[in-house]
C-alpha cells in the first residue's frame, strides 16, 4: 500500500440507486490501494449493506446521509454519518439478542471488514468500517 492517503466525501439522499456511487469510490480506492479481487470485493458488499442498512435509519428521503471513504497506508475507511434514528447501522444493535434478522445482517457486515465502530454526538450517528490491508503489521 502507498504511503499516500486519499478521501472523498459523498453526500446522499435516502435514495437505494445512490448506492452504487458510494461502492465504486470504495471498488477504485481498494484498488489503488493494492487490496486483491476477494478483499476488494467483500469491502464493497459491506459498503453496500451498510448503506442500506443506514438508509433505512433515516426519518424521511431528503434525509441527507455523508459517507467519507478514506485510505490511508495501512487500511481503508468508510464512515456514514447521519442525523435520525439513534441506533448502530446494519443490526449492530441486536448482537446478543437471539432470533434477530439484524442480527444476522450485523454479523455478516462484520465477516467482510476488521472493525465496525459506532458512535453518536450531538444528535450524528455515525458508523465505520475499517479494513486493514492483509500486509499490514498494525492489525489487530
Amino acid at each position: 500500500m502507498g504511503s499516500e492517503s486519499h478521501r472523498v466525501e459523498l453526500t446522499l439522499n435516502n435514495d437505494p440507486r445512490l448506492v452504487s456511487a458510494v461502492t465504486g469510490a470504495v471498488d477504485v480506492f481498494a484498488q489503488r490501494a493494492g487490496f486483491n479481487d476477494a478483499t476488494r470485493q467483500a469491502l464493497v458488499e459491506a459498503t453496500e449493506q451498510a448503506c442500506e442498512d443506514t438508509f433505512k435509519l433515516l426519518d424521511d428521503a431528503e434525509a441527507p446521509v455523508a459517507v467519507i471513504v478514506e485510505t490511508f497506508p495501512d487500511r481503508i475507511e468508510i464512515t456514514f454519518q447521519h442525523s435520525g434514528e439513534a441506533a448502530p447501522s446494519a443490526g449492530l444493535d441486536t448482537f446478543g439478542i437471539a432470533g434477530l434478522e439484524g442480527a444476522q445482517s450485523g454479523l455478516a457486515l462484520l465477516s467482510r471488514v476488521d472493525r465496525v465502530q459506532y458512535q453518536t454526538e450531538d444528535g450524528v450517528s455515525q458508523m465505520k468500517l475499517v479494513k486493514y490491508h492483509p500486509t499490514s503489521s498494525t492489525k489487530s
